[in-house]
Parts: C-alpha cells; structure tokens; sequence
C-alpha cells in the first residue's frame, strides 16, 4: 500500500506531491498542524478517568434494580 492510502481511505486529507502551490515544501508547516490537529481529534475522544471509561463502555453500579440502559451493558449491583 503507498504512503497516504490508508488515511486517504479513511477520509483525511493527503498532502499532494505534484502540481500546485500546495505541494511546495513551503507548507510543510501547515501539514504538520493539520495532522496534530487530526491527533487532537483523536484524543478528544478517548474518555477520561474511571468515570469516563465505564460511562464509555456502559457500565453502572448502584444498589437498587438496573432501569435503562442498551442491549451490552454492564450493571453490578451492590448488596450491602
């Protein structure tokens, strides 16, 4: 696979090697920010904390019966 299919495929943007100003190295710099900006975007939705991980993967804990919830979730009762 060539360089750049992969995130081409998955709807990024690439950066051109032939043709116009955009192609120049002088845009080196706006390349760079645009994958950090693509990282960031990736960060952003990675949860955080315990809180955040178990909302994510749709885990609960409470004393009383489960309500709600989807089909795959985790409940743990505490009995005390």
């Amino acid at each position: 696979m060539a360089e750049g299919d992969a995130a081409y495929a998955a709807g990024m943007l690439v950066v051109p090697d032939t043709g116009n100003d955009y192609a120049r190295v002088r845009w080196g710099a706006r390349e760079i920010n645009r994958t950090r900006d693509y990282i960031a975007g990736l960060i952003a939705q990675i949860p955080v904390g315990k809180t955040g991980f178990r909302t994510a993967a749709g885990i609960t804990a409470t004393t009383s019966a489960p309500s709600g919830g989807a089909d795959g979730d985790i409940h743990f009762k505490i009995i005390g």
